[in-house]
């Protein structure tokens, strides 16, 4: 019989968790902002996208390691970083391509404004470069770790659907973590869309702390583009 902590996560009760996160991140993160300012609301708005699955899976006496598949073996790091610097060319071809197709996105040149004038300070550029390594902890864990591992566990094991469980999960999960990156252009939901796709592929191949890393890293190379201006 199936203990309690091994059991699987029903993949509606995962939307649900992540719907939960979405309105913690917005309304909770306006208010944050409004009273902590944006250094603060960087940092706190990722903290953010972890509570709500977290919260679940300690309340369920899952098994979060083994479930979410956790291995902080140097391994599995440095392959993390390798993808994270991969990335960057897929980021950039993209971003060219939507910018050609769609325009600018106010958007996306708030948020790099916004990065740049924050890293004009030692502590600014340290909320920055901190908010950036927790966008990979918190949201490989809520979207990768949490939401297309449950949908591709409890897929994979009906017939019907166990050959595409996979292909269903990723894009579940991608979709997700697009709409996260609220854009009224729909550019920055598309051009986080697609490395989503490559994150979910990474952590099915690898697992979380190899995902975790590579978003991680590639945050970071593109903060260093964004402060040496290429």
């Amino acid at each position: 019989m199936e203990t309690q902590e091994n059991r699987d996560v029903p993949p509606y009760e995962a939307v649900l968790v992540i719907f939960v996160t979405f309105f913690l991140a917005v309304f909770v993160g306006a208010i944050i902002l409004l009273t902590l300012g944006d250094a603060a609301t960087l940092i706190l708005g990722e903290l953010l996208i972890l509570i709500a699955p977290l919260s679940y899976l300690l309340y369920k006496r899952v098994k979060i390691r083994e479930f979410a598949r956790i291995n902080f073996s140097p391994k599995f790091v440095l392959i993390g970083v390798a993808c994270g610097a991969a990335l960057i060319p897929l980021n950039i071809l993209i971003s060219t391509a939507l910018t050609a197709i769609l325009g600018n996105s106010s958007a996306v040149e708030d948020a790099n404004l916004l990065y740049a004038n924050l890293s004009a300070t030692p502590i600014g550029l340290i909320a920055v470069a901190t908010s950036l390594v927790l966008a990979g902890i918190c949201e490989e864990f809520a979207f990768r770790g949490f939401l297309q591992n449950s949908i591709f566990r409890n897929l994979q094991k009906n017939q019907r659907f166990s050959r595409h469980a996979f292909i269903v999960a990723l894009v579940v999960s991608a979709a997700a973590f697009g709409i996260f990156h609220l854009d009224p252009q729909f550019v920055y939901i598309i051009a986080t869309f697609v490395p989503g796709l490559v994150l979910g592929y990474i952590y099915h191949r690898w697992g979380y702390t190899t995902s975790a890393t590579a978003h991680a890293s590639m945050n970071l190379i593109v903060l260093a583009f964004l402060l040496f201006g290429l």
